[in-house]
């Protein structure tokens, strides 16, 4: 399930940032870091805060579903494809430093995977809109954000009332791969005209509430932002953003000492 699970977690309790920025650190880390042992810390980190969260049932499924395809394309491209010395697992020839590198591309893509949608899973938009209200941003942005975050769950939702109710009407699911193609059209044509409608309908009661105005809005109810979950919150993400920094600083450094070298 992608979207927001109802719970009591510490995550669930904490300040909308926190989870926020636990997810910014994990990110940053996953590419500061570029060997196998490395990435599978990341990767455990990663899950702990799932664990935390108490949403590692929740996002297991779909965290597969978008990585496996990935974890089996990283393969074909590295593994198989990839450069010498070789060898053998059963009658496949891998690239040994082409498994390395799809360990590490593969690792990075689980680990941002479960900390996102453990974000998503633990941060209420409600909240999210009343934290990001007390601390002065413009509504537009907030508004992009949290839609952007709630739209798997209502597009799910309008699909499932499309669904249903077009079945009701005789609409058959079934048969051959032609027959199913057929189907779609009654399917995602409401869809798609629902969201649309849905968009034109926001926007003219935004304009009626005076949102493109642009005056800063009260938060009736922020969440409560402790001292300690600030600090925590820094503690989490300037080691990961220095680590960052210093890997694409030393990338940097050692191609312009390349093209250094290849100019002489």
């Amino acid at each position: 399930m992608i979207g927001f699970v109802p719970g009591d977690s510490p995550l669930h309790r904490a300040h909308p940032y926190t989870p926020l920025a636990a997810a910014g650190a994990l990110l940053l880390a996953a590419f500061a870091v570029g060997t196998p042992a490395a990435i599978a810390a990341v990767v455990l980190a990663a899950l702990v805060f799932a664990v935390v969260g108490r949403s590692l049932a929740a996002i297991a499924r779909p965290t597969l579903v978008l990585a496996l395809p990935t974890w089996a394309l990283l393969l074909v491209l590295h593994g198989v494809l990839g450069p010498e010395p070789r060898g053998l697992l059963g009658p496949l020839s891998l690239s040994e430093p082409g498994l390395t590198r799809a360990a590490v591309l593969g690792g990075r893509i689980a680990a941002i995977l479960v900390a996102f949608l453990t974000v998503l899973a633990t941060v209420s938009p409600a909240r999210l809109v009343e934290a990001m209200t007390a601390r002065g941003v413009p509504f537009g942005r907030t508004y992009l954000l949290v839609s952007t975050l709630t739209l798997v769950p209502r597009m799910r939702e309008r699909a499932a009332r499309i669904l249903e109710a077009q079945q009701c009407r005789g609409l058959r699911l079934g048969g051959s791969p032609l027959a199913r193609l057929r189907a779609l059209g009654p399917l995602v044509l409401p869809l798609v005209l629902g969201a649309l409608a849905e968009v034109d309908e926001q926007v003219l009661a935004l304009d009626a509430r005076g949102v493109t105005r642009g005056a800063r809005r009260t938060a009736l109810d922020p969440p409560a932002d402790p001292a300690a979950e600030r600090l925590l919150r820094w503690a989490l993400l300037a080691p990961a953003a220095g680590a960052t920094m210093y890997k694409l600083g030393s990338a940097v450094a050692a191609f312009v000492a390349s093209r250094a070298v290849a100019g002489l």
